[in-house]
């Protein structure tokens, strides 16, 4: 065995403080790594957590394709045709992708498992039922807030203020406490589109040429094409559910042509053919699964929002609309920061160091969020959901001008903190926080809660009167399983299906379908009147005409059949009339109507005694449809309650 000498040590010792030189580095990149990777997960379980509240405390309505749009036709996959599902025409004309509704479809199906393996009441079936897509959307805007913040990180640095100041931008934002955790296919494409801002190679069209030095050119070009590919996958989808998102893309595009390398064109040529072919074909594959038949969708979209102008069915908006209505309202308190961050990243006067990258990013977010706005104002049809891809982006450009108005005011370490003006900011800084919190409270809690209330309280009256309802007296034997009810509103004022839950609840409603036989006359169009408006045109006439003479109270109380002396029966009459279908309909069990409404009813319903009044909510302060004013009040033929019930058997065994 050989001896180990003095210069054997030296020698050693050497290659080991080689090595911890060579490696401190790596070490220090890891630990970097490591401690990013942690702030970033405890960041997103914050996130989660506070949209999961968000989605769950939201009391109010806002939009019928939050429902009708996403949560319907899922409920048709999950349960069937026979489910109880209002499909709307856009599905019967394939005008919308089917992805959208799988994703809640598997969520139905996993939850009735669970239901099914807990033995769970029917009554907690359905609050399951009910909570389980606004958990789900609550994740999926988690993720979206918190790439937003990831955003921030590449434009202004990983440790920079302006991140977080995007981060608490998106957080207070009461726009994003509104609308965010709503079923809206809007939603689901504003976070596909901000993790694909985010994975968005943006070296592609930038001046920015170095490299990291511990990073291969070829690493670089690797992980460049990862990330495009992710960016180009997520766009894809989000083209699929919202063909207007194209605009996005296209944009960005434009950018990488005209400043990348031919080699960079060709490549993002072949990654968008090859992406965007993966996904149209998962796409048809799930619309013809669906469907019955090969569609494509977005081609349907186009065609009768654009070219046969159905969307002006819906509404006609000022050319000014997103810069007037749609900007403000997205943004709120942070309006003013974005307007100057846009002009700031668009003329090139970035006053922070930026790389050439970071500059790069802002000045392509800021046309973005003029152009898209510009080009989505040139159909007549707006809404401000519409352009609600573009908040995150608008987030991340504000947190710059929010940061540097607001910082100075606020750090312990700023010279200027105790100075008259930095009390000042510091005040509006709090009461900008308190208007965005008042707006979020009154938008969620106090605006227009009575369509979903209302379902709530008719889905315990199913259940405590319907569902388990026990034999009350020997002339009244335990009542049928079916309720009936009967909404006299303008057409999607409540949410349907996902709301009812119950199969054994049977319901009607005014339909509103648009003019799709009609050619492109102008003057058929404005004569044309739906089911809704013919309603509305003249109630009693068409009260008389559709649903007949009202039940009268002797009858009810007089009736040999207790089931239909209580409101119960005779859907036979009437199988096509339910679940959003015109058609002749019958008297319910239970009748739901706006305020506005209820001395029209009173003149031709009330006088006969047939209803009485079980349930008001309030709904709104004031509303822009005249139709929808005032509280949603429900009439019903068994009464409220026990103290209905009760009295109706005495008045029964008296006779």
């Amino acid at each position: 065995m050989s001896s180990f000498t003095v210069d054997d040590f030296l020698k050693v010792d050497t290659y080991l403080s080689t090595s911890r030189e060579e490696h401190s580095g790596v070490r220090q990149r890891i630990m970097r790594h490591l401690h990013h990777d942690t702030t970033s997960r405890d960041i997103l379980l914050f996130l989660i957590a506070f949209r999961i509240l968000n989605a769950l405390s939201i009391r109010t309505f806002f939009q019928p394709d939050e429902y009708f749009q996403s949560l319907e036709p899922a409920w048709q996959i999950a349960f069937g045709t026979d489910g109880g599902a209002w499909i709307t025409w856009e599905w019967k004309h394939y005008l919308r992708s089917a992805i959208h509704p799988y994703l809640f479809a598997a969520l139905y199906k996993l939850s009735a498992a669970i239901s099914t393996a807990l033995s769970l009441s029917p009554a907690y079936n359905a609050e399951l039922l009910i909570a389980s897509p606004k958990v789900l959307q609550a994740v999926i805007t988690a993720l979206g807030d918190c790439y937003t913040w990831k955003l921030g990180q590449k434009v202004y640095g990983s440790r920079s203020n302006e991140a977080w100041a995007a981060l608490a931008l998106t957080v207070c934002n009461p726009w994003q406490w509104f609308c965010s955790t709503r079923t809206l296919s809007n939603c689901l494409e504003t976070t596909l589109t901000i993790i694909a801002l985010y994975l968005w190679p943006w070296e592609m069209s930038s001046d920015a040429t170095e490299v990291s030095a511990d990073v291969s050119e070829t690493s670089t070009d690797e992980k460049q094409l990862t990330t495009l590919r992710g960016s180009l996958l997520l766009a894809a989808v989000a083209c699929v559910l919202r063909p207007t998102n194209v605009l996005i893309w296209a944009c960005l595009a434009c950018f990488a042509f005209l400043r990348g390398a031919t080699r960079e064109r060709l490549v993002l040529i072949r990654e968008t053919a090859l992406c965007g072919s993966l996904i149209l074909a998962i796409s048809a594959t799930l619309d013809r699964i669906y469907y019955g038949q090969w569609v494509f969708p977005p081609f349907r979209f186009l065609y009768f929002n654009i070219a046969k102008s159905l969307a002006v069915f819906y509404g006609r908006n000022d050319w000014h609309y997103y810069l007037s209505q749609g900007f403000p309202l997205l943004l709120t308190t942070s309006l003013p920061f974005a307007l100057i961050d846009i002009y700031h990243a668009t003329t090139s006067s970035a006053s922070f160091p930026a790389t050439a990258l970071q500059s790069t990013i802002r000045h392509q977010l800021a046309t973005l969020t003029l152009l898209v706005p510009f080009a989505l104002s040139l159909v007549s049809h707006k809404e401000v959901r519409f352009i609600y891809p573009l908040l995150s982006p608008l987030h991340v450009l504000a947190a710059k001008s929010f940061t540097e108005f607001f910082l100075p005011a606020i750090s312990p370490v700023s010279p200027t903190r105790r100075t008259p003006s930095s009390l000042l900011r510091r005040l509006l800084l709090f009461s900008l926080l308190g208007i965005n919190i008042f707006i979020a409270t009154l938008s969620t809690q106090y605006h227009q809660p009575a369509p979903l209330s209302v379902l709530s309280y008719l889905r315990s009256q199913y259940e405590t009167h319907y569902l388990t309802q026990p034999p009350q007296s020997a002339l009244i034997p335990q009542a049928d399983t079916t309720m009936t009810i009967g909404f006299l509103m303008p057409c999607h004022s409540t949410p349907w299906r996902s709301h009812l839950v119950h199969p054994g609840i049977k319901a009607w409603a005014l339909t509103c379908e648009p003019p799709i036989h009609l050619n492109n006359s102008a003057a058929a169009r404005a004569a044309y009147r739906d089911e809704a408006d013919r309603f509305y045109d003249n109630p009693t006439q068409f009260l008389k005409t559709h649903l007949g003479s009202p039940p009268r109270r002797k009858d009810i109380l007089g009736s040999k059949t207790p089931q239909e002396g209580l409101g119960m029966g005779r859907i036979h009459e009437t199988e096509g009339a339910w679940d959003g279908k015109e058609g002749t309909k019958v008297w319910p069990d239970y009748l739901v109507f706006f305020e506005q409404l209820e001395g029209t009813l009173k003149g031709y319903v009330g006088g006969r005694g047939g209803y009485v009044e079980g349930w008001r909510g309030w709904n709104s302060w004031g509303h822009d449809d005249w139709r929808r004013k005032g509280d949603v009040v429900v009439w019903c033929l068994r009464g409220e309650g026990e103290s209905g019930k009760k009295k109706r058997i005495r008045e029964m065994e008296a006779k």
